[in-house]
């Protein structure tokens, strides 16, 4: 659970940001791509970074880095309301969120998980990456909330201060691993539980499955992130009332939550592979819905709903399946890595929706251009193959 916070204190931004596009459109006189592009700064530092902090991951612990991220990210979030009207003013106070996302990668949190669960590994990750489906379902009603109350300024002051106060308590007191554990422990017993380090060459960075996970995971990041951090601006656009947006925005969380669960459960009973490429398909269906029946309350319901069963996966599936695919022991490394680029593709995917946007005065041309980008996905998860023989698997995957 208290995992569960870190996943949650981590969507901050990305749930929120979206939101702030108009009141900053309507103060500076910005683009949405500009109001948004503070996002390829932090993504940017996330991709080049996240590798190393997978690497101080697996040495110290996901621990102290967790405490520490949390901090950073609540206090920079805060800083967000300071901006002027100079974009390099807007894009500045990003370098210290962009520090922050560094250290908050979701390698973090499930790192700390998949070292003290084997059996019901999948079900233990769908329970703590839920913490971003509860953020989904509290995060949008409330930036709305305070925006309209308080101010854009000072609505980023108070998600942070709520997040702060909900999440650092049971991060202290309760968030470990078993590295955190080792680390705690007496000396004398290390020796006895720790076997001999890994390089990561042998971690099977340099297999094909790698790249392959890699890219699959990006793809569809690239589609579900950017549609889920977008759903506000997304659905204001498609005929509905940004007050009747955030509400939908909020069911975003609910499904996601249920395909977490879901996709956990199955993910500890039958292969990854096959669910991974079945979760990827769904968002088409949603686009679908949305292209086929604009201005419509339901039909955007239910396309948020669908977008929901699949975001709450992603994140799942690909942690599992790299925990499965390679040694848990260079698990932070591998899953930081790709969690980087997942990141990256998550930042940058709202900038050129809404750079789209801009040139051409509607989403629906970027929505058709992510069909092929989840069949791609699926296509690349099927090939992975099965499981490695985990006994066999220094020589070979």
């Amino acid at each position: 659970m208290a995992a569960f916070a870190g996943v949650a204190v981590s969507t901050i931004i990305s749930y929120s940001s979206s939101l702030f596009i108009e009141p900053l459109q309507h103060e500076f006189g910005w683009t949405r791509a500009q109001a948004m592009s503070g996002h390829a700064i932090a993504s940017v530092a996330g991709v080049i970074c996240a590798p190393f902090t997978g690497l101080l991951v697996d040495k110290i612990g996901p621990r102290r880095l967790g405490i520490a991220a949390v901090v950073s990210l609540c206090a920079s979030t805060a800083m967000l309301g300071l901006t002027g009207s100079n974009i390099w003013g807007w894009r500045a106070l990003w370098l210290p969120i962009a520090f922050a996302i560094v250290l908050i990668q979701p390698s973090v949190w499930t790192a700390a998980v998949t070292s003290l669960f084997d059996s019901g590994r999948g079900f233990a990750l769908a329970v703590t990456l839920c913490g971003s489906s509860v953020a989904a379902i509290v995060i949008p009603p409330l930036t709305y909330f305070l925006i309209e109350t308080y101010g854009w300024r000072m609505a980023w002051a108070g998600l942070a201060a709520f997040w702060a106060v909900l999440t650092l308590p049971p991060i202290w007191f309760f968030f470990s691993s078993a590295k955190d554990r080792q680390r705690l422990s007496a000396p004398a017993e290390a020796p006895a539980t720790a076997g001999p380090p890994r390089s990561l060459w042998q971690s099977g960075l340099l297999t094909r499955r790698f790249p392959q996970l890699l890219v699959a995971g990006v793809c569809i990041a690239g589609v579900v992130v950017t549609l889920g951090v977008s759903l506000v601006p997304l659905l204001s656009s498609n005929g509905l009332t940004r007050g009747q947006a955030a509400g939908i925005a909020s069911l975003l969380g609910l499904s996601s939550i249920a395909g977490r669960l879901a996709i956990g459960t199955l993910l500890d009973r039958m292969s990854g592979r096959f669910l991974a490429a079945f979760c990827v398909t769904l968002p088409i269906v949603g686009i679908l819905i949305l292209i086929q029946c604009p201005g419509s309350t339901l039909a955007a319901s239910l396309a948020v709903l669908i977008l929901g069963l699949s975001l709450g996966a992603e994140l799942d599936l690909i942690a599992y399946l790299t925990s499965r695919y390679f040694k848990v022991e260079n698990f932070g490394f591998l899953f930081g890595t790709i969690g980087g680029f997942i990141g990256l593709a998550g930042g940058n995917g709202p900038i050129l929706l809404n750079a789209s946007f801009d040139a051409t005065g509607s989403y629906i041309y970027a929505l058709w251009a992510a069909i092929p980008i989840c069949l791609f996905s699926a296509l690349l998860f099927l090939l992975l193959g099965p499981y490695p023989d985990r006994e066999r698997y220094g020589s070979s995957v």
